[in-house]
């Protein structure tokens, strides 16, 4: 087969930023993004070359690049134009999210509630409701982040942009794991299928991780049948789109085989150590999971059939 040429970017009047992500695939949004840069410098758009550069340091700081996206993000404030309030205020959403997600999270809280009263006063919905959200993330207690939760949803549900009613997934699904870290899986349960419901309505393409955390949330709660037949239909989707599985799947049915009980526990075990082989494989080259070196080597004592 012969190599195909690589499409031009669309013009850059014609193309939303956002819809250029793969957020599986940091590295491959950061081509993207630097693609259409030139485009976007040679046609003088500033203001949106500035937004341009908010995402391609998100896609580096979630490749663990925190000082080059840091650098990029200082860079592009410096460079910012009276008016371009879109821009700034998403300055503030990214840098916010490197400095949490490389360890300083007290230090993101601060550009978080910047980037929420900038985007109120500017109306912008979509990006409100993100900063809330991620506001809600570097809260310490668990109650209180349910309580932001609530409040995000409900102006998400009000709010007349659809990008900002699209968070409703996340925020449900983000309640659901504070329910979780609450011991309080009914609850949790009833979390994820709200966000299930909001994905399927809102954002199709997310609805397997709603499914995911359904699955795992029945396995916590015993019905490993049921848990089972969750994460087996995702593993069949996975198989027939083609789309290559981070390895959260294969993970998860790890665990639910590893939890079997009765006499054919030591069948569901030799299953167990398949599924936590091909895991180990995959996560290993999932940048996600990169900060949880402890996470990644239980996997593979489990894929080598030692004991808990």
């Amino acid at each position: 087969m012969t190599d195909q040429p690589t499409p031009a970017p669309p013009h850059p009047a014609d193309t939303d930023i956002d819809s250029l992500w793969d957020f599986s695939d940091p590295a491959g949004s950061e081509a993207k993004f630097l693609a259409l840069r030139e485009h976007l410098g040679a046609k003088r758009d500033h203001a949106k070359l500035m937004e341009l550069d908010t995402q391609l340091a998100r896609a580096q700081g979630l490749q663990g690049r925190f000082a080059h996206a840091i650098l990029t993000l200082e860079t592009m404030h410096e460079r910012l134009e009276p008016g371009e309030t879109r821009a700034a205020i998403r300055h503030d959403l990214e840098m916010g999210r490197v400095l949490r997600s490389s360890g300083n999270p007290n230090g993101g809280a601060e550009y978080f509630e910047r980037a929420a009263r900038a985007a109120e006063k500017a109306g912008e919905e979509a990006l409100e409701i993100d900063a809330l959200h991620m506001l809600a993330l570097v809260e310490a207690s668990p109650a209180k982040r349910i309580h932001m939760n609530m409040d995000a949803l409900e102006r998400a549900a009000a709010a007349s942009d659809p990008r900002a009613r699209r968070w409703r997934g996340s925020l449900w699904n983000n309640t659901g794991m504070d329910f979780h870290e609450l011991g309080e899986l009914d609850r949790a349960m009833d979390a994820f299928e709200a966000s299930l419901a909001a994905w399927e309505e809102d954002d199709p393409a997310r609805a397997p991780i709603a499914r995911w955390m359904i699955g795992w949330t029945l396995r916590l709660q015993g019905k490993l049948e049921a848990a089972l037949a969750a994460q087996e239909a995702l593993e069949r989707e996975y198989a027939a789109s083609g789309r290559k599985s981070a390895g959260f799947v294969e993970e998860e049915l790890g665990e639910i085989h590893l939890a079997w009980p009765g006499d054919d526990a030591w069948k569901h075990r030799s299953i167990a150590r398949t599924y936590f082989a091909r895991a180990h494989a995959l996560l290993s080259a999932n940048g996600e999971i990169g900060h949880d070196p402890e996470r990644l080597a239980r996997i593979k004592r489990l894929a080598e059939g030692e004991a808990e």
